[in-house]
């Protein structure tokens, strides 16, 4: 009796295992075929997509919906691959082409999919829809981007730091006035990238940005000042050498190089005491780069006192660029000579050949 219920139960669980593996096979089935036919349709919308973007570049801005785009548009989908086709089109055509492009997005009435992103609470699609509408140039979005400057997610006010640029140019950066987050090396050159020019008046906001607590901040307004050869802003460039980050210092140390005059020797030379070995590095790059030959003096005495071989390396490096190479010669035959000297002269001897 007991066998017969054991057998009773083990037939039933059995059963019961066979169900869940055939819904198991089923549910794999079922999204396997969900996912062939979803991509069989984006890549018949791509196609679709495509041929409406060319035929509208070709007719010279010819711009009409057509029905076979038009019926898909209800189709949250299709939007979603329209936009994406449409953004990476405006990054590769300019002038008469972009404007047929940004014509597209408003014959189909893909703004309103754009703007209501804004909205959302995925950071991926704020973001999303935030570089939609940058592409898109639709400028009446910028209050509401604006907005998002201060949103907790770096995806998203990064988005919204270079829409803000990309609409207003240099008045864009007026965030900078209290940015907390840190400006990646990536954002920086792209919203350098972004700025066309810096107005005659703005030496105030410069350096008010200068003195700015976030060294991410500073770090971008030097490079600003390099890129555009901001002269007036050399004094406080100046000052930036005692700042507590090193990296500021590297950083004002390359754009005293750039904005060169005649005391900028002997303010990088006064300078080089008083800074790490890191900064020490950077001044003996920049004074190579401005072939200086009153430096002559300034190399042959790092050199010859440095403990730093990375000091020496640029210092013998500094004297074969100033054509001293018999002074290193000279030197390298000296008796007291250290070994380690005397290979790195050697080195920079043989550099120059």
């Amino acid at each position: 009796m007991l066998l017969s219920i054991s057998l009773h139960f083990l037939v039933i669980a059995f059963i019961i295992l066979l169900g869940v593996v055939f819904l198991l096979i089923l549910a794999v089935l079922v999204y396997g075929l969900l996912q062939y036919r979803r991509q069989v349709s984006i890549q018949s919308w791509t196609a679709a997509i495509d041929s409406e973007i060319a035929d509208a570049i070709v007719n010279s801005g010819d711009v009409a919906r057509h029905s076979k785009i038009s019926d898909a548009t209800h189709k949250s989908g299709f939007r979603r691959v329209f936009l994406e086709k449409l953004v990476s089109a405006e990054k590769k055509f300019s002038g008469g082409a972009g404007h047929v492009i940004r014509s597209l997005f408003e014959v189909y009435g893909l703004e309103k999919e754009s703007l209501c992103k804004l909205k959302k609470k995925r950071p991926y699609m704020i973001a999303g829809g935030i570089q939609e509408l940058t592409a898109m140039k639709v400028e009446k979005a910028l209050p509401a981007i604006s907005q998002l400057l201060q949103h907790e997610s770096p995806q998203v006010y990064q988005e919204a730091q270079y829409s803000v640029v990309r609409f207003e140019g240099f008045d864009g950066l007026t965030f900078l006035n209290d940015a907390q987050g840190i400006l990646s090396e990536w954002q920086q050159l792209r919203l350098l990238n972004s700025i066309p020019a810096v107005p005659q008046d703005a030496d105030s906001k410069i350096r008010q940005w200068l003195q700015s607590e976030n060294s991410s901040v500073i770090i971008f307004v030097l490079r600003l000042i390099r890129k555009y050869q901001l002269l007036n802003m050399y004094t406080d460039v100046l000052q930036l050498l005692s700042h507590r980050e090193t990296e500021v210092r590297n950083q004002s140390v390359q754009s005293l190089q750039a904005l060169e005059n005649s005391d900028t020797l002997r303010h990088l030379e006064t300078s080089y005491d008083l800074q790490p070995e890191p900064v020490r590095i950077e001044i003996m790059k920049a004074v190579i780069k401005m072939g200086d030959r009153r430096a002559a003096e300034f190399y042959t005495e790092k050199l010859l006192s440095s403990a730093s071989a990375g000091v020496k390396i640029l210092a013998a490096q500094g004297l074969c660029d100033l054509g001293m190479t018999e002074q290193l010669i000279s030197m390298s035959s000296q008796a007291d000579i250290s070994a380690e000297l005397s290979s790195i002269i050697k080195h920079a001897l043989q550099e120059k050949i």
